[in-house]
């Protein structure tokens, strides 16, 4: 397995414009800043990134517009990707793109992949340097479902004889918000079932989630679940609802000798 390197951000929700506010917050600005910091710092050094959803809020075509032009998507590819992205130093870049909660799959697809007819359900895998990375889709509501289309998909990429990452937005074990745990899916232990089952969970390197809009490094039974600060509006790990002033995240994600490691970095705006 060769090593490498990725990059994960999530839930931008980007608005019609990168002049326009959401409590005040420019979350167009925010995340050209933090696409500025990866190009500045990690664009010879990463391979990919890897968006966890909720790309625009709200879905409309004037959003994914928006997300197109500011991410410089003037190329067409199929899904799963990845998409070539020119944006603040990251030329003809490769970057993929999960839907969230926020995002309709149809007007998504058509944006970023308009060479594939729509789907329901975003669950795709594809390999990068021996590495299986599973996208699955947890449903297009704020709180998480995994349908049966979904539990399938997962059992059958995970048979396959590959180190593997799991790749979500939603969440996949309480962080200690209630508001937010009550996203969490009512038949959360079925995805477990097939994760943890001694015929794959050894194959599993960690979760990659996003929709908390925190930062957190969790585990269940050995399996590595982090979690990422927004690039747009972040909240604090409170019973209720509550945004904090704080500078986004992204996560820089290393893969050697099948161990997956990860640092942090803050990006001052």
């Amino acid at each position: 397995m060769e090593k490498f390197s990725f990059v994960q951000i999530t839930d931008h929700h980007l608005l019609e414009s990168e002049e326009q506010l959401r409590h005040g917050f420019s979350t167009g600005y925010a995340l050209r800043m933090v696409m500025r910091h990866i190009g500045e710092h990690f664009v010879d050094k990463i391979d990919f990134i890897i968006s966890t959803g909720d790309l625009v809020d709200p879905c409309s075509e004037a959003t994914y517009q928006n997300a197109v032009n500011l991410l410089g998507v003037n190329s067409s590819t199929a899904l799963p990707g990845p998409q070539r992205i020119n944006i603040e130093g990251l030329q003809d870049f490769s970057m993929y793109l999960l839907p969230g909660n926020h995002d309709d799959r149809e007007m998504f697809t058509r944006y970023f992949f308009p060479d594939s007819r729509p789907v329901n359900l975003y669950n795709f895998a594809f390999i990068h340097k021996g590495v299986q990375f599973v996208f699955m889709d947890w449903g297009a509501e704020s709180k998480a479902h995994l349908f049966p289309e979904t539990h399938g998909f997962l059992a059958n990429a995970l048979q396959a004889d590959l180190p593997s990452v799991i790749v979500c937005h939603q969440h996949v074990k309480q962080i200690g918000s209630r508001w937010m745990d009550e996203f969490l899916a009512d038949n959360l232990d079925e995805f477990w079932e097939v994760v943890t089952n001694p015929s794959t969970k050894e194959k599993v390197l960690g979760i990659l989630c996003g929709h908390t809009h925190m930062t957190y490094e969790e585990e269940y039974k050995g399996i590595p679940i982090l979690g990422l600060r927004s690039t747009a509006f972040p909240f604090a790990r409170t019973d209720e609802p509550l945004m904090l002033l704080a500078p986004p995240h992204y996560r820089v994600v290393h893969i050697q000798d099948g161990v997956l490691t990860s640092r942090i970095f803050e990006v001052p705006i």
